[in-house]
């Protein structure tokens, strides 16, 4: 069921507007690379089997399809190029635009893709002439591949990363599937419409192998920028991005049905009894085609007007959520799911049966439907109650300073109901209608921050009616509520650390900024790929031991001060924020005056793997610790040789 939530839909600061010019150039461009690929490629064909006289219509309305769409998309990038630098500038007025018009054109990598397009396009206008010889065709359908690809250059695949990547090789690659199928159609019907029958089947036919090339292409493409950009099943049905990309999808399969009703119905009749009827079909089904293809194509403008998903917080659109908390926290539960999948499977297998036996074939079929009737509700433990934020992830990074603030609004807002350690324990909890949570319990990690976030915000329901818990949406901020969230999760790991000897689950270390030696600054998340050795020294705690020279990945070495300068390695870094203690301090579980000398060993991909406190080495360490540098040795190739798997990760979402 639908909880009726709806993403909101942010086109930027140009809004509908830039992305209609947008979708009109790329429509244009697409038209100019179509038509002259197909006359290069499909025309031919038909064309030897017209009498001179039809060649010469045929070819002349192609050549004026091709000069018109050309100056249509010299215009529409020029607008284009307009409208997009006064969004950039800020401009108010035509003066302000032509001001910035340099920057944009010779500065930014949008006005580069443009140059490239327009030089493109007019060197293809001058290639085409009148066009009175294959050769021109031929050289001004080349020129429109450069300008077709060129569009590429104003993706969300270049601003992502920066340069050339494999989303940008798929993004040329779609865009030229896609502006050779979809611009060929208005081609197609100018032959189909002027030539005789047979010419006007052949062009169908031989326009068939590029198309299915095309959908290939297209297909292939589109799954992989879905997979970087979407990421997800919620990236794909809570936010605009993905809604976008599921138009655009329904579009092109609705694009292939009509492909496939022209090749193998619409165009065969052409050679039959009825011609006139079947041509008056094809041409009206090739222009509905043509219109889904444009439609299409806004569709793809607007996707480019819109954040990718992966950036977004995607909002569930339906009241429940796939789950395994259920079955895997009761075994009977877990038996009675396997029970119906394979009372599904034997459904599944009658209906088989049926089929290939034909007199058991309804009394098979009747017997699976009763099957699946008594087996399908006990599925309903495989989904738990969702919320249109249970997907979102914490904007925070788990950062110490987020922690920290969350440390201080704790007893003011949540230590009333859920005591200060957090035991559900507070001085009113008799008051509430339910029991408050035990935050300090391993279940907590079960929950998502979106959920989390989401109870904070509108609160619990009893089972009784009411509220067991009030929400703080109209006293806490987003910022405060999201720390209270990452307190919460570190004070948690904290006391299973304490209670375990190590942490129960996977916990992100929290982030950090520390100055380094050589000048640079740098942040936990910029030394992902390195291991961190972490050390909170004072001028009393033991030397540093000596990193070995063998390690199988760099390593970092990062010294919490009090110490002074010297004290801190030529190759080390150094943070004095006072918020990495007490961060620290609160996930590992250790009083404050106890964290002086206490080290850390952070993955490469910023998970908390080790820790050794003052007091001696870590529990299963062999005597002397760290301080061994083949100990340490032997625990940084322990980490590395084990990465953390994201299936193991119930504090992914901090990642």
């Amino acid at each position: 069921m639908l909880n009726g939530a709806v993403p909101p839909f942010d086109l930027g600061d140009g809004g509908v507007l830039l992305a209609i010019v947008r979708s009109l150039s790329v429509a244009s461009l697409m038209s100019v690379y179509g038509v002259l690929v197909f006359r290069c490629l499909v025309a031919p064909k038909a064309l030897d089997r017209m009498s001179p006289e039809i060649v010469q219509v045929v070819d002349r309305r192609l050549w004026r399809f091709a000069w018109f769409s050309l100056v249509l998309a010299v215009a529409a990038a020029i607008g284009w190029l307009a409208f997009q630098t006064a969004v950039i500038a800020d401009a108010k007025t035509f003066s302000e635009t032509a001001t910035a018009l340099p920057t944009v054109l010779f500065r930014m990598s949008f006005g580069h893709a443009i140059l490239v397009k327009l030089a493109a396009l007019v060197g293809a206008g001058v290639a085409l002439g009148r066009a009175r010889h294959i050769l021109r065709w031929r050289l001004a359908a080349a020129l429109s591949v450069v300008a077709m690809a060129s569009q590429a250059g104003s993706s969300h695949a270049l601003s992502m990363f920066g340069a050339v990547s494999f989303l940008f090789a798929s993004d040329v690659v779609h865009l030229l599937s896609a502006g050779a199928w979809l611009g060929g159609l208005l081609p197609l019907l100018v032959v189909v419409r002027s030539a005789p029958f047979k010419p006007a089947a052949v062009a169908c036919r031989y326009f068939s192998p590029l198309g299915k090339l095309c959908i290939a292409g297209m297909v292939v493409s589109a799954i992989y920028q879905g997979w970087v950009l979407i990421g997800s099943i919620p990236g794909l049905v809570g936010t605009a991005y993905g809604w976008m990309a599921l138009l655009k999808g329904v579009g092109l399969a609705l694009l292939v049905g009509f492909a496939a009703l022209n090749r193998y119905r619409l165009a065969p009749a052409l050679l039959h009894d009825e011609p006139v009827r079947a041509k008056r079909l094809l041409v009206r089904s090739i222009a509905l085609q043509t219109v889904a293809g444009l439609l299409v194509v806004a569709a793809a403008g607007t996707l480019s007007s819109l954040p990718p998903a992966i950036h977004l917080q995607p909002v569930w659109p339906f009241t429940d959520q796939p789950s395994l908390v259920t079955v895997r926290e009761d075994p009977d539960f877990g038996r009675e799911v396997a029970e119906a999948v394979l009372a599904l499977a034997g459904a599944m297998a009658l209906v088989a049966a049926g089929i290939a036996v034909r007199r058991l074939r309804w009394p098979a079929i009747a017997v699976s439907l009763v099957i699946a009737w008594l087996a399908v509700p006990h599925l309903g433990l495989l989904f738990a109650r969702a919320y249109p934020t249970s997907y979102y992830h914490s904007p925070t990074g788990f950062a110490a300073a987020t922690i920290v603030v969350g440390a201080a609004l704790y007893p003011r807002h949540c230590a009333g109901c859920h005591g200060i350690e957090g035991r559900g324990d507070g001085p009113l909890a008799q008051e509430l209608p339910a029991p408050p949570a035990d935050l300090t319990a391993p279940h907590l990690w079960a929950h998502s921050d979106g959920e989390l976030y989401w109870w904070l915000s509108h609160g619990i329901e009893a089972p009784e009616g009411g509220l067991a818990m009030p929400g703080f949406a109209d006293q806490l901020d987003d910022g405060q509520r999201w720390a209270l969230i990452d307190f919460i999760r570190a004070r948690n790991a904290g006391i299973g650390r304490m209670a375990n000897g190590t942490w129960p689950l996977p916990v992100r270390a929290p982030g950090f900024e520390a100055e380094c030696r050589d000048g640079r600054t740098v942040t936990l998340d910029q030394l992902q790929g390195k291991v961190v050795f972490l050390a909170f020294q004072t001028e009393a705690s033991a030397p540093l031991p000596q990193v070995p020279a063998d390690v199988p990945v760099d390593t970092v070495t990062v010294i919490v001060p009090p110490v002074s300068a010297a004290h801190v390695p030529t190759k080390a870094c150094a943070t004095g924020d006072a918020a990495v203690r007490q961060a620290y301090q609160i996930v590992s579980g250790l009083a404050p005056e106890t964290l002086a000398g206490t080290r850390f060993l952070i993955d490469p991909n910023g998970w908390l793997r080790a820790m050794q406190g003052p007091d001696g080495p870590a529990i299963g360490v062999p005597d002397g610790g760290w301080d061994d540098p083949e100990v340490l040795l032997a625990e940084i190739r322990q980490i590395c040789t084990h990465p953390i798997r994201t299936t193991e990760a119930a504090h992914a979402h901090h990642k």
